[in-house]
């Protein structure tokens, strides 16, 4: 069994409270390398999660007042990202998943009346 990237987090984690509470059994540096190694695992696990708050904002700056944006990570090498829009009553009026934040947000604006500080016709 390989153990995943919350595994190794988990495992950092217990180790710190083990080096507060006694310092002698577990040495700074061996805490040091495990919290290390769990950043490297868990960002390997999903690449891109440093991207979603980019992907939010960018969505957030093309839609209409009073429509939301909400993001997440696919297990997709091809489209890695996807979002759903709800308008004011929480009712979704689009979805959409792809490869790029630009692309997205390009897709997202075209679908939907026209956005923040844009002039509708």
């Amino acid at each position: 069994m390989t153990t995943s990237a919350t595994q190794h987090a988990i495992g950092a984690l217990k180790l710190t409270s083990l080096h507060l509470d006694h310092p002698s059994v577990v040495p700074a540096s061996v805490l040091r390398g495990a919290c290390s190694e769990a950043i490297v695992h868990l960002q390997a696990n999903q690449p891109h999660a440093d991207d979603l708050g980019r992907l939010w904002c960018a969505l957030f700056a093309v839609l209409p007042t009073g429509y939301l944006p909400h993001v997440t990570l696919t297990p997709e090498q091809a489209a890695p990202f996807a979002c759903v829009i709800t308008d004011g009553t929480g009712s979704v009026v689009d979805r959409q998943a792809g490869k790029t934040i630009e692309g997205i947000t390009e897709l997202i604006r075209l679908r939907l009346p026209a956005g923040r500080g844009e002039v509708q016709p």
